[in-house]
């Protein structure tokens, strides 16, 4: 049974690093965090008037209408931008269509967060049974298994993300959505032109390192607070 119980206890951890990820995102995303200006300096740097016409300030308007949209907190992403001049709305019907099912799959990931307060709840009742039996706990050993298995593929998708960036944001396009809503022609479709894969290269890279270091944190806190609670223990079989 203690096998069993490893492995289940193994598969919260993973489900509580999920969460941390997207967290991560969604902390990133926000406007509060400062998102908004990351992402006209990155426009002012990429030179969005003179590659196609709109402003950095606005692509960085436009861009925000996408992510606030999927977080929930905006009806549409439609906004007017101002191109070579001229006032149009900034999204087709393809990319509306597309963004949709983008934040249904980010609500998904948002779950997650809930599905993480669960996991851990049964990562301690799991511990909690084996110490009851005298046994040592598995909370860092499982916890020691799943961090590894993190950084295992985090190590094999940054590395195929680095050597070929177009191959791994098209599989990940095929493995979420069941559409080709996503295949868009930068001719008609200037969310393309605002979101180049230089943008998400970096927004990848950065989310992987701060969750790479939370998660080692964590994990060093977690080692701590075990390494009190047995040593509080071991004092009470003594006396």
């Amino acid at each position: 049974m203690r096998p069993l119980k490893i492995a289940a206890a193994v598969l919260c951890w993973l489900l509580i690093i999920l969460a941390i990820l997207f967290t991560v995102l969604d902390i990133q995303l926000s406007p509060e965090s400062g998102s908004q200006q990351r992402f006209l300096r990155f426009y002012s740097e990429y030179g969005t008037e003179e590659r196609f016409g709109i402003e950095p300030k606005q692509c960085a308007a436009a861009l925000m209408a996408m992510i606030q949209y999927m977080r929930g907190h905006r009806d549409s992403i439609q906004i007017t931008v101002s191109e070579y001049g001229s006032t149009v709305e900034m999204f087709n019907r393809q990319e509306i269509d597309h963004m949709a099912d983008v934040k249904n799959l980010y609500q998904s990931f948002r779950k997650s967060q809930l599905s993480a307060i669960a996991a851990f709840v049964m990562v301690l009742l799991l511990s909690l049974s084996e110490r009851k039996k005298g046994r040592s706990s598995i909370t860092l050993r499982s916890l020691a298994v799943a961090v590894i298995i993190f950084f295992i593929i985090l190590g094999a998708l940054g590395i195929w993300a680095y050597t070929d960036f177009t191959a791994f944001w098209t599989a990940f396009h095929h493995l979420f959505f069941t559409n080709d809503l996503w295949l868009m022609d930068p001719a008609v479709c200037r969310m393309i032109r605002i979101c180049p894969e230089s943008l998400f290269a970096g927004m990848a890279l950065s989310m992987a390192a701060w969750s790479a270091g939370l998660i080692l944190a964590a994990s060093l806190l977690l080692a701590a607070i075990e390494k009190a609670l047995a040593k509080k223990t071991q004092k009470h079989k003594v006396k």
